[in-house]
């Protein structure tokens, strides 16, 4: 009966484990965990995985360090995604807050030294993560934060809905730093 009990134990906390990781539909639909700044791994959707492999890869092809993602760095680029989507608005600014994005990525925990902000949107294939990369390596100001070496740590929100009348769009926000 003990050897019963311990085997249903570890079933229960093997099924646990399973259903409170990564979500399947996520990691289906080609999400799924890279390098977490610090050690580890963290959780980004389709979306997010993608252009952080962007980012890296263009990085990579000019010899300057890659960028991880840190936790901070996520929430706030998530949470400022998902703002402008639900409260229909494209800013660096939070809306009603009179906060820049420096200020957003203070209040989500992160302390820096440096910081900078990418932000764009799209539907359809302009919604897609690689013409958002090709339209911010096109962008003077965005190329730049994207190939600044004093740059080391990211978090990215990738967020759908609907914005500005259109269906289905994807925000996007980049949320760049160095820490103290």
């Amino acid at each position: 009966m003990r050897y019963v009990a311990f085997v249903f134990a570890a079933v229960a906390v093997a099924t646990a484990a399973v259903f409170l990781s990564t979500p399947p539909a996520a990691e289906a639909a080609g999400g799924g965990k890279v390098k977490k700044c610090g050690g580890g791994r963290i959780f980004l959707n389709a979306d997010e995985k993608r252009i952080f492999s962007l980012h890296n890869r263009e990085r990579r092809e000019r010899g300057i360090r890659r960028l991880c993602v840190h936790p901070d760095l996520q929430r706030a680029a998530t949470a400022h995604s998902k703002d402008m989507i639900r409260r229909d608005y494209f800013s660096h600014n939070t809306k009603g807050r009179n906060e820049s994005a420096c200020e957003r990525v203070r209040r989500f925990g992160y302390r820096y030294r440096t910081c900078a902000e990418n932000i764009a949107w799209g539907s359809g294939q302009n919604g897609e993560p690689d013409s958002i990369m090709r339209s911010w390596m096109g962008s003077n100001g965005h190329r730049a934060n994207i190939l600044n070496g004093k740059l080391h740590e990211i978090g990215i929100g990738a967020y759908k809905g609907n914005f500005k009348g259109t269906q289905d769009a994807t925000m996007y926000t980049a949320d760049f730093g160095t820490r103290r």
